[in-house]
């Protein structure tokens, strides 16, 4: 787990070591290590579930030695044995996001319910994004492609993830309006909702923005630009859902972060930066 921001850096480094020098420890060091043992517990947030876990070792980055102008923590965290944390644990090579300030609990990944057909979900994602367009402000536009399902795929695409009773949608579809013979204006319109199949209880969890687009990408007046994957849902503590949403930044690609957001309520409850690359 990686949090890239000074303040949590310097209190952390104080809360295990008891010490305030972290920027003079660092001094002509890409990066400190500190015991994480008797540190604080966390709850991982993956595509297979809710986790507990324990922190082992904290690293602590210099400026600039990942790509971020700041202080970077990096927490190893281990799963303890037996328990559901084995069945809920992350596999290797997946980006998760970890709950530091509550207590520890594992859940499962997502609902039992069956998943929609490729051509139903495909049908979903399509009138959700219609929905979406009708819903932000704009001249009216035309979808320009139809939705495939990949949750990889930076335009005219979406994903498809079964609740209790609803399916959570996250949509990134392209729509054009013509202004004349030889030009017209794009735009990426985006976002993540949890709807029934026929829209009649239709709510935003991330509510949509449309982003004109250049060249396929976000314009550079666009400073908040952001595209939304739906990775997963995890069931919380509290009985609902929260769900794993990627935000991409086109603009800036180090504000780019994977996200769990809470289906009721649309709080962001996790974040874990995407673009780090640390030694």
């Amino acid at each position: 787990m990686f949090i890239a921001d000074d303040a949590f850096a310097r209190d952390f480094y104080h809360q295990l070591t008891g010490k305030r020098n972290l920027m003079d420890v660092l001094e002509g060091h890409p990066l400190v290590a500190v015991d994480g043992r008797g540190g604080p517990s966390a709850t991982v947030l993956s595509g297979s579930g809710a986790a507990p876990a324990q922190m082992s070792l904290a690293r602590f980055h210099a400026p600039q030695t990942c790509g971020y102008a700041g202080l970077v923590t990096e927490l190893v965290l281990a799963f303890p044995p037996g328990g559901t944390s084995g069945r809920s644990a992350p596999p290797s090579h997946v980006t998760v996001v970890a709950v530091l300030d509550a207590l520890p609990f594992a859940g499962g990944a997502g609902a039992p319910r069956a998943r929609p057909t490729t051509r139903d979900a495909m049908a979903l994602v399509r009138r959700v994004a219609d929905r979406a367009e009708l819903a932000t402000r704009g001249p009216t536009m035309g979808l320009l492609h139809p939705p495939t399902i990949d949750a990889d795929q930076a335009a005219d695409a979406g994903e498809i993830v079964p609740l209790r009773s609803e399916y959570a949608v996250g949509f990134r579809a392209s729509y054009v309006r013509s202004t004349g013979e030889s030009t017209s204006d794009t735009a990426l319109i985006t976002g993540v909702a949890v709807t029934d199949p026929d829209l009649r209880h239709l709510r935003w969890v991330v509510r949509p923005a449309r982003l004109r687009l250049r060249g396929g990408m976000t314009r550079q007046t666009e400073r908040s630009g952001v595209r939304y994957s739906l990775r997963g849902a995890v069931a919380s503590a509290g009985g609902g859902a929260l769900l794993l949403v990627d935000e991409i930044a086109d603009v800036s690609a180090r504000d780019s972060r994977a996200t769990a957001v809470d289906a009721a309520t649309r709080r962001v409850v996790a974040a874990q930066p995407l673009a780090l690359r640390c030694p």
